[in-house]
């Protein structure tokens, strides 16, 4: 891991926890087989489910996209508006216009994530 992203918090971002959980479950994976995979993965999932509740993950843009798409004359579209931050640590905004008005603004470290907000902010708006 290098310095910039040791400094930024790189040790303790879930997106690289989990690339590097997922590497090493494909390693033992390769080396072992399937059954010794399930036994790692399970050593880590069990005792985690049994104390913590399992966060629920809603994908707004699906739904905010579900709900537009009931009415065909209606275009959706998310516009990155801004870009701040070293490569290390981005920050994005972005807006979702449904034809041409602003519904929605979001940030994040992605854009995926910055989208993400600004669909759940239109869901809001919409009453949902």
């Amino acid at each position: 891991m290098s310095h910039g992203e040791q400094n930024s918090g790189g040790r303790t971002r879930s997106s690289i926890l989990a690339d590097a959980f997922e590497a090493v479950i494909a390693a033992i994976y390769l080396d072992a087989g399937m059954e010794e995979a399930r036994s790692f993965i399970l050593r880590f999932v069990l005792p985690m489910l049994k104390t913590q509740k399992p966060k629920a993950f809603k994908d707004y843009k699906t739904a905010l996209q579900e709900i537009i798409q009931q009415n065909p004359e209606e275009h959706l579209e998310y516009v990155l508006t801004g870009e701040s931050g070293p490569d290390h640590d981005k920050h994005f905004t972005v807006e979702v216009h449904l034809n041409s008005n602003v519904i929605g603004k979001g940030g994040g470290r992605s854009k995926k994530e910055a989208e993400q907000q600004a669909a759940r902010e239109a869901l809001e708006l919409m009453g949902y």
